[in-house]
């Protein structure tokens, strides 16, 4: 017969409860799907908004090359495709892996947050990677997210948005057209 000990079995049983308790704390991963594995792409979309906002959705691949649907307030209205260099998918990965994508809260709007301002953009960040792994957050820029809102802004740099959507050109909020 064993000897039982009470001593030992209760720090056995304390040690196993902080250890359950870490992995709770710990972040998980939400939202990630099995996409299509050998297709990594990384998709930005932003708009519409009350005001002037681009309304794009902007495409690209680990060779740099971009596929970009630019429909409003935008440098040039239309499909266009080029290349802005590998070095944008490694920039925009860098960014993804900081920011721990994976972990973020897949919808970040005001569905699910408190004090969000109405009238912002809608962004949408899909990424799928090499193996496939695969996610959509989707972030309404009115609820002042910090760390998307750095995000979103460090994916534009990396992804050649003030070459290929931004513009300064002043528009008419509701024709569209040129002021």
């Amino acid at each position: 017969m064993t000897k039982r000990h009470p001593r030992r079995e209760a720090m056995i049983a304390a040690v196993a409860g902080l250890g359950l308790m870490m992995s709770a704390c710990a972040e998980k991963e939400t939202g990630v799907v099995q996409g299509e594995p050998g297709d990594p792409v990384l998709i930005l979309a932003e708009g519409p908004c009350e005001g002037t906002c681009p309304v794009y959705d902007l495409t690209l691949h680990p060779d740099g090359g971009y596929m970009l649907n630019a429909e409003k307030f935008v440098k040039l209205q239309g499909f266009s495709e080029g290349n802005v260099g590998e070095d944008s998918w490694s920039l925009a990965e860098a960014v993804l892996e900081e920011v721990k994508f994976w972990n973020l809260k897949e919808t970040q709007t005001a569905d699910t947050l408190p004090n969000c301002q109405p009238g912002a953009p809608t962004v949408r960040i899909t990424y799928r990677n090499e193996e496939g792994r695969e996610k959509t957050l989707t972030y309404d820029a009115g609820c002042g997210v910090p760390k998307v809102r750095a995000l979103v802004t460090s994916l534009r740099g990396a992804m050649g948005f003030d070459t290929l959507v931004w513009t300064d050109q002043q528009f008419d909020p509701v024709t569209g057209e040129p002021r």
